[in-house]
């Protein structure tokens, strides 16, 4: 059997492993976007991160590996999938580094997974980094449809408001964040208003608008709308049977005598 040419990428106990050269993706590319996002608030993150690799076409070129690994793998049509996989793809001048994590890294872990990730971004000349979260809707105060944060080292500034001193962004993408600043790695944080309670179609096709206004890039999300419509129509229907149940239950209660 002939030996995979592996790239490998080691910190602490984290280890980022190519099976495949980045070089002729990234070689000729104007710019550089990495892009990643966990399962928190609507999963958000998860969801758009997903989506984009479906629609832009994205080949797995390689996973992080952790001491702590997740024990769950599915088939997906690529092949046996990873925990937290790295895929990337062209779009004209501009080339993307995907990480889609299907599982959240190990509390133990968790820091050192976000630094070994951003020091191997860093370590790859990434132009932009972009990461996709949700926003608690409870919080929503105007006609905005999301919210954002940046880096020091980051130059944009969008037209929506950034999210207000004294929130919190918290979790796996927190400590991307906080390390993407330490390391002064050009970051963006793209917080769209979110259900917290359920999974939010809507707002990842939000934030991913969002990111193909910001980078000329063509995404279609008229799937991800008609999930969302799907998702709110059930609801719909679960509230109606639980205030039938309710009532029913009520009209029982008041026949009864003890």
């Amino acid at each position: 059997m002939m030996a995979l040419d592996l790239q490998e990428y080691r910190f602490s106990s984290v280890r980022i492993v190519l099976e495949k050269p980045l070089k002729s993706i990234i070689a000729g590319a104007s710019r550089v976007v990495f892009v990643t996002g966990f399962k928190g608030f609507g999963m958000v993150g998860y969801i758009s991160v997903v989506h984009m690799a479906e629609k832009l076409n994205c080949s797995r070129v390689g996973a992080v590996l952790t001491k702590y690994m997740p024990e769950a793998v599915t088939v997906e049509d690529y092949g046996v999938t990873y925990p937290f996989e790295i895929f990337a793809c062209r779009e004209g001048d501009l080339a993307l580094i995907l990480l889609l994590c299907h599982d959240i890294p190990s509390g133990q872990e968790r820091s050192v997974f976000a630094e070994a990730v951003i020091r191997w971004v860093k370590r790859l000349g990434v132009d932009e980094a972009v990461f996709f979260g949700g926003f608690d809707s409870r919080y929503k105060v105007g006609e905005e449809n999301l919210r954002w944060v940046k880096t020091s080292a980051c130059g944009r500034e969008l037209e929506e408001p950034m999210m207000a001193s004294g929130l919190y962004i918290v979790g796996p993408l927190a400590l991307l964040t906080m390390y993407a600043e330490l390391y002064h790695v050009p970051a963006l944080v793209l917080l769209p208003y979110a259900e917290a309670s359920r999974p939010d179609p809507r707002a990842a096709a939000i934030a991913i608008e969002k990111f193909s206004e910001l980078y000329g890039v063509s995404i279609g999300v008229e799937e991800l709308y008609e999930k969302a419509r799907i998702i709110e129509e059930e609801m719909i229907k679960l509230e109606e049977q639980k205030e039938k149940s309710t009532a029913a239950f009520t009209g029982a209660a008041d026949k009864v005598y003890m």
